[in-house]
């Protein structure tokens, strides 16, 4: 592969992993980030076994898990000596990011290389950065290997398509490179290559736990929503069921996050993945995202029986104009019977709800948080609207504006975000940000819900995490 026979190495970086308080109060954005949710990257983990796959030898390095600090991080980096350091970077914590970038550059010397989605929305912005050296844009599944074998080979790595990069100080891009392998062309993802026992979420009860994909994508198209749905790949059932198997059986985990946008979005799979789960008679626990309108008593059912335990339901808010307002077309009753058909079943429940949309009042607000209260789900999660691109929302933002907020971002403004949070809601920051902290306080801190929750916990680590997400929200 490489000059005299030897392996071409490659080392995948994950940095610590900010959360922006654009989203979040200080305090909950802190807590996120250091306890609350830990958990591997899946774009990182994929990419891995594909290199080893074609014959790269490849180390995973997450120091958000192992609380590695830039100095540690770089001796490791030092350490193993490979041909070029590569992240995983997003809009949301790109400066995060770039911090870790910049200072594994300084203190080791190495090539850096970023690929995400960040590259598909500001690939131009990202390379005004010299720390980064190159970039790849799309899925990264031929880009990659082909830009290391570049290197490797002291080529120009200008002649690889889909690489970003820099030719005499200037910005170049090649040739975009079509996405063409699906997630079942590679192998699963390299979790022997991580360190699944630091992974943990508030809500979690039974560990090591990891995440999954079953489908790339989103087939819907709230206004909201940041994901890009023009391609939507979804796995076959008994694909998903061959990896939960090695999960369970090889890494010895106990629970697997799918993070698809909606899970049950084709009913026929879904069932079928709970044919397969009970045919390889597996005893890990599951959960999943879904919306209230894709999903049924018979479902329900068969996936708890397959051992679905947790449900993450998209709300977003109790009002319905709202939710009509940006093609979220779901029924308050329908939301209400998903939830209680949920919590029949015998399924954790977590509702996610959003502050602040364009449009909303005070009294939007209150409706949705009494609406939350209604339901009763065992958790919510509360986040204050922030428009982000590639949205229908976001675009609107940059024509009514004029600024590509998130493009001066990228390019170093960093305090220009302070204008987002309130967009179009005719809300302030601050006053979402107490909004917020009320919505949580109101919801979590009620006698009834403590003392169900302190019923259901079976461990002093979960307790822990609970306790810690508690204090976070005062």
């Amino acid at each position: 592969m490489a000059a005299a026979g030897k392996k071409i190495r490659v080392l995948f970086l994950n940095p610590k992993q900010e959360v922006t308080e654009r989203l979040y109060t200080e305090r909950v954005a802190k807590q996120y980030a250091e306890s609350a949710y830990v958990l591997p990257n899946m774009a990182i983990a994929y990419l891995a076994a594909h290199l080893e796959r074609l014959g790269f030898e490849v180390r995973i390095l997450d120091a958000y898990a192992l609380r590695l600090s830039v100095e540690e991080t770089a001796a490791r980096v030092r350490e193993f000596k490979p041909l070029a350091v590569c992240f995983n970077i997003y809009t949301q914590n790109f400066h995060s990011a770039l911090f870790w970038i910049t200072a594994i550059k300084s203190l080791t010397g190495a090539t850096t290389i970023v690929g995400g989605p960040q590259m598909s929305l500001y690939p131009r912005e990202v390379m005004t950065h010299p720390a980064i050296d190159f970039a790849a844009t799309g899925e990264g599944w031929e880009t990659l290997p082909e830009l290391l074998e570049c290197l490797a080979g002291g080529g120009d790595p200008a002649r690889v398509r889909g690489v970003c990069c820099r030719r005499e100080g200037e910005y170049f891009a090649a040739a975009p490179r079509p996405d063409e392998l699906s997630l079942e062309d590679v192998p699963f993802p390299a979790r022997h290559l991580l360190p699944n026992d630091r992974y943990t979420t508030v809500m979690t009860q039974a560990w090591p736990i990891t995440v999954m994909l079953s489908a790339l994508g989103c087939p819907f198209h709230c206004a909201y929503c940041d994901v890009p749905g023009k391609r939507y790949q979804a796995r076959s059932a008994d694909h998903v069921a061959a990896e939960m198997e090695e999960c369970e059986r090889r890494f010895g985990i106990r629970e697997i996050l799918f993070q698809d946008e909606t899970f049950t979005f084709n009913r026929e799979r879904v069932l079928k993945i709970c044919e397969g789960i009970g045919r390889r008679g597996l005893k890990v626990q599951w959960s999943i995202r879904s919306r209230p309108d894709r999903v049924d008593r018979e479902m329900l059912r068969a996936m708890r029986q397959a051992g679905l335990t947790k449900i993450n339901f998209g709300i977003e808010s109790g009002d319905q104009e709202t939710l009509k307002r940006f093609h979220r077309d779901i029924g308050l009753e329908t939301i209400r019977q998903a939830v209680r058909w949920t919590k029949e079943e015998g399924i954790t429940t977590l509702g996610f709800f959003m502050v602040g949309l364009p449009g909303e009042d005070r009294r939007g607000l209150e409706k949705t948080r009494r609406f939350a209260l209604e339901l009763g789900c065992d958790f919510v999660q509360v986040n204050k609207f922030v428009p982000q691109p590639p949205s229908e929302l976001y675009r609107q933002v940059v024509r009514e504006t004029g600024i590509d907020y998130w493009r001066e971002y990228t390019l170093g403004n960093t305090g220009i975000l302070e204008k987002l949070p309130a967009f179009g809601a005719g809300l302030d920051s601050k006053f979402l940000d107490e909004w917020q902290r009320r919505f949580f306080r109101s919801y979590y801190y009620r006698p009834s819900y403590v003392l169900g929750r302190l019923k259901k916990i079976k461990s002093f680590r979960e307790f822990a995490g609970l306790a810690r997400a508690a204090l976070s929200i005062r």
